[in-house]
């Protein structure tokens, strides 16, 4: 059975928020790093022996270097957390730059790179009717009703990577679950409402794609920020959930947030790949290139930019990130969703934070409509379904809009 619900105005009270992407990874801007903090990848072909031994090492070469600086030696291990899943391992750490310098020459060292900070990709505007739903239910320009199948995303599970979620709310009538919380000392809630937000898009009864998927919270950011090692950890512990659960073929992995490009976000997105998970990531509010974004760039994600309910692509300050690296486009501006502040709150949005999960959801309505499909098969559905050449300015990106197929 087909349903058509009618876009109606609201006003929502605006809190907040940030625009832009922050960096991660190789070419991060030096005030974003977190001093004496990284990220290191090993070879994927490292057993559970050698891998201990690295750590050894690691211990021994900055105890060493303390020393050689009258600084005494280090006191306990080095290394905080692991990831590993398929062919991707690596570790976060805290030592000094020379010890960095010095574990780049290891042969069993793929990547060295900094922590540093990440960041959502939305920020506040002024109130608008939530039309994203007409949109991605249409071809036509304007449409005001959200036409879609009653399976609605129902036996899917939509990871959302993020601030949290406040499971509790009304939009996800019992549907919503805590997953993992990355964030050390931080509540299993969302005090930022960037999550929430995002879930209601995805999963919401009122302003969600896929309104009978199963959301599942997994909190990586506090505020509007987090570290890298911490949204890796979030990361890792999805994909391996997604795996372990036999759920490649109905769950899907958001990422509304993101930095500057990283060699080891690749190979994160890559290994997850190959394992079978798919990832849909927002292209960025930095009016740039897509290409210098992680982990948007990485070409197994699919890339969601964000337009106007013109068509047109957002542009200017905060406007959408842009080029080849950008796979498809849905409705990011003016998005009406669920809020954290209560279990009614409802909030006004943009950025591609909003027009990623739009797509996260149709991934999991896709599937709950036409049964269970592998990450290849479903981008590929995704992609067949768009609708071409209607994005205004899309600056060289894949001139594509987001259509769910309803006839």
């Amino acid at each position: 059975m087909r349903f058509s619900t009618r876009v109606t105005a609201f006003i929502a009270a605006a809190a907040p928020f940030f625009a832009n992407a922050a960096p991660f990874g190789a070419e991060q801007k030096a005030n974003e790093i977190i001093p004496g903090k990284y990220i290191v990848q090993l070879k994927a072909e490292a057993n559970v022996a050698e891998v201990a031994a690295h750590h050894d090492r690691v211990r021994i070469i900055y105890a060493r270097n303390l020393a050689r600086r009258g600084e005494g030696g280090a006191s306990g291990a080095p290394v905080e957390r692991e990831y590993g899943f398929g062919e991707f391992k690596a570790y976060a750490a805290t030592f000094d730059d020379a010890t960095a310098e010095e574990l780049k020459g290891l042969p069993e060292v793929l990547s060295v790179e900094p922590d540093f900070i990440m960041r959502t990709t939305a920020f506040v505007t002024q109130a608008s009717p939530p039309w994203g739903l007409a949109s991605i239910s249409s071809r036509t320009v304007g449409a005001t009703s959200y036409v879609y199948d009653d399976c609605a995303g129902k036996g899917t599970f939509s990871y959302v990577i993020d601030t949290g979620i406040r499971i509790t709310h009304n939009e996800f009538e019992g549907r919503a679950i805590w997953g993992f919380n990355a964030v050390s000392g931080s509540p299993n809630t969302d005090n930022q409402g960037h999550g929430t937000h995002v879930a209601g898009t995805i999963g919401g009864k009122t302003y969600g794609v896929a309104k009978k998927t199963t959301i599942i919270a997994v909190k990586a950011l506090t505020g509007d920020t987090g570290s890298a090692s911490d949204v890796f950890a979030a990361f890792d512990w999805t994909v391996n959930d997604v795996v372990s659960k036999g759920r490649t073929n109905t769950g899907v992995i958001n990422m509304s947030l993101g930095a500057s490009a990283s060699a080891i976000w690749d190979a994160a997105i890559a290994a997850a790949w190959k394992k079978g998970v798919l990832v849909v990531a927002a292209a960025g509010n930095d009016d740039s290139l897509a290409s210098e974004m992680s982990p948007g760039r990485a070409p197994e994600v699919i890339c969601v930019g964000n337009i106007r309910i013109n068509n047109q692509r957002l542009s200017g300050p905060g406007g959408s990130n842009y080029g080849a690296a950008v796979d498809i486009f849905a409705a990011g501006t003016n998005i009406l969703s669920a809020d954290s502040a209560s279990d009614s709150a409802t909030k006004m949005l943009n950025g591609s934070s909003m027009a990623s999960p739009h797509v996260a959801g149709l991934v999991s309505y896709l599937r709950g409509l036409e049964g269970p499909m592998s990450a290849a098969a479903v981008k590929a559905r995704v992609y067949a379904l768009g609708t071409p050449n209607v994005v205004t300015d899309a600056k060289g990106s894949v001139n594509l809009l987001a259509y769910n197929g309803n006839k």
